[in-house]
């Protein structure tokens, strides 16, 4: 057998991802090394990020958060209105026309309104907060001002503090925690107040919609109670003739019946009994519903609903000043930002490393 002569195999057939020479591996302590003698760069560049990210935290806007909680209102919170409520439910007007009126559904109107965007914007353009914060910040344009009133509105917001909660925290958003705490404030006084007007017109809506159902309920019974009138009369003429030409005058017994007839009172009791009706001007005599009717019609046209505002909730925690901004956060601003430069340095010099080494190669 012949020796033959081994040829060495290149390295373009190894498997890929196997090292073709000890000089490719990464040095880890080289790298080290290199990071170590270029750290004047590094951190020059994190310094640089460093201060712009300080410069950044100390120009950006300021935004501060106020706050307040509240849950369901009380008697105490109502009272103006349940005794308003007491007055028409008393005058008998059915209790489901004020379901709208029960506490929990006072309490998420409010919410809910709080949360209309449209609200929102009518606030911030009605008390000029959208044209003052729009001259701080130089927006002169049409758009410009829609976007900043998008921004403010998403400042304003209330949210359960959990999904089994019916506790919600109420917040406002401005450029300092005095305006924050100041705008809160008359925010819930402007939903408070169309919540008032709101439910007050409704209320006087069922008030008066009732008596208007009772006036006509009462004229057409007592159009009905004439007319009922009107055929006694003629039943009881006719009933006076027919005695008369039999010479019926006084009540006769088992005598046939005539259906609506009644000649079995007798020519003078029949007599007697046309010039009652006949004299009998009110219709309330003949028909006792009617009585019924106009005292409870009376009753609700003299009731008086008092104006007086109410609340729709009650405080847990009323509007406060905030104790420390919610945006920016200045010390984790500077952190990210000499972080981010930090790493950006490394990287850096990592890849100038590179490129000498292909270069030495």
């Amino acid at each position: 057998m012949t020796n033959k002569e081994i040829t060495p195999i290149p390295d373009s057939h190894l498997p890929q991802g196997w090292p073709a020479s000890a000089g490719d591996e990464i040095d880890l302590r080289e790298l080290i090394l290199v990071l170590w003698r270029q750290k004047i760069l590094i951190l020059l560049v994190a310094g640089v990020f460093a201060a712009a990210g300080i410069a950044y935290a100390l120009l950006a806007p300021q935004v501060w958060v106020s706050q307040a909680e509240i849950k369901q209102p009380t008697l105490k919170e109502t009272e103006s209105l349940e005794l308003n409520l007491n007055q028409l439910i008393n005058a008998q007007i059915p209790g489901t026309a004020f379901t709208d009126f029960e506490k929990k559904s006072l309490y998420g109107d409010f919410v809910n309104n709080f949360n209309s965007l449209n609200n929102k914007r009518q606030f911030l353009i009605e008390r000029g907060y959208l044209e003052i914060d729009a001259a701080k910040g130089g927006a002169t344009e049409p758009k410009q001002k829609r976007q900043l009133l998008k921004k403010m509105a998403e400042g304003i917001n209330a949210q359960a503090l959990d999904k089994l909660s019916e506790e919600v925290t109420l917040s406002f958003a401005a450029d300092s925690a005095e305006e924050a705490k100041l705008r809160l404030e008359q925010y819930i006084a402007f939903i408070q107040q169309q919540e008032s007007a709101a439910k007050g017109k409704e209320l006087n809506t069922i008030w008066q919609n009732r008596i208007k159902t009772l006036e006509t309920q009462f004229e057409s019974a007592k159009m009905d109670t004439l007319k009922q009138q009107q055929d006694d009369i003629l039943r009881t003429e006719y009933s006076l003739r027919i005695t008369q030409a039999a010479g019926i005058d006084t009540p006769v017994q088992n005598l046939q019946s005539q259906g609506s007839l009644n000649i079995d009172l007798g020519a003078r009791a029949l007599a007697e009994k046309l010039k009652i009706l006949k004299e009998i001007k009110n219709p309330e005599f003949l028909n006792p519903a009617l009585s019924a009717l106009r005292l409870q019609l009376s009753s609700l046209q003299a009731i008086k609903l008092e104006e007086q505002p109410f609340q729709s909730f009650a405080y847990q925690a009323s509007p406060s000043e905030p104790l420390s901004r919610d945006k920016p956060k200045r010390p984790l601003v500077v952190v990210l930002a000499t972080l981010l430069g930090g790493m950006l340095g490394v990287g850096i010099v990592l890849v100038r490393h590179a490129f000498r080494r292909s270069e030495q190669v």
